[in-house]
């Protein structure tokens, strides 16, 4: 955790540094503003497996996952652009059908993993003007993880799985490394696109958490004025 909040500290003082200069740049020419940015995204959401309490639960368990996010873009030369994002997510997983024998052997059927937490993007992308009101765009990068609050809820409560708790990280792995990439358009300021998000971290390691979750997700949003 240590080591991956040194990285995402370390490669947001870079993106603020060459946003200085892109700052400096585009309001010396006057032109390829930058501007800040709106995004509702929903997709669906699967890891490899899942663990409570050092106890394997499940594998393949999948749900949805829903985030809001805000969104600074950076023009760079010859069409590339530098955009790092603060997204608020929420998702949930479930483990029906995929529990393992240990579980089922508790008397569970089914159990509930939902999360709550912050991811900052930070995507390196190209884009190409279509025609007078189209834009398509093609990005890929870092993506930081911090997950904030799960909550675990069985079926049947048992004298392992006692109700619902909740934990404020997923033990010792409150942070995760993912690689986010996706492609877009947009009409005038309205932008639709899609991305796919490979986890890089064993996090399932800990006491708590899901392994190497993925997620697929389109998103919509909105393209404010440049400034």
């Amino acid at each position: 955790m240590k080591r991956l909040t040194i990285i995402a500290a370390v490669l947001l003082c870079f993106a603020g540094n060459v946003h200085a200069h892109l700052f400096y740049d585009m309001y010396n020419t006057g032109v390829r503003r930058p501007h800040f940015g709106i995004r509702v995204g929903g997709g669906y959401s699967y890891p490899y497996n899942i663990r409570y309490a050092r106890t394997e639960l499940s594998t393949r368990a999948s749900g949805f996952d829903a985030a809001v996010s805000g969104l600074f873009h950076g023009p760079m030369p010859r069409g590339f652009y530098l955009e790092p994002q603060f997204e608020l997510y929420f998702n949930s997983l479930k483990t029906a059908g995929t529990l393992s024998e240990q579980v089922v052997n508790e008397g569970i059927t089914e159990a509930t993993l939902k999360t709550v937490g912050i991811r900052v993007p930070i995507a390196l992308g190209w884009s190409k003007r279509i025609d007078r009101f189209w834009k398509f765009y093609i990005y890929t990068g870092p993506e930081f993880d911090f997950r904030l609050k799960t909550w675990f809820k069985p079926d049947h409560p048992t004298k392992i799985f006692d109700s619902t708790t909740s934990r404020p990280l997923y033990g010792d792995y409150g942070v995760d490394l993912g690689l986010r990439s996706g492609l877009g358009f947009s009409f005038g300021r309205i932008y639709i696109g899609a991305y796919y998000t490979w986890k890089l971290c064993d996090i399932a390691k800990s006491d708590y958490g899901a392994k190497r979750q993925r997620v697929a997700a389109i998103s919509l949003g909105y393209n404010f004025k440049n400034l």
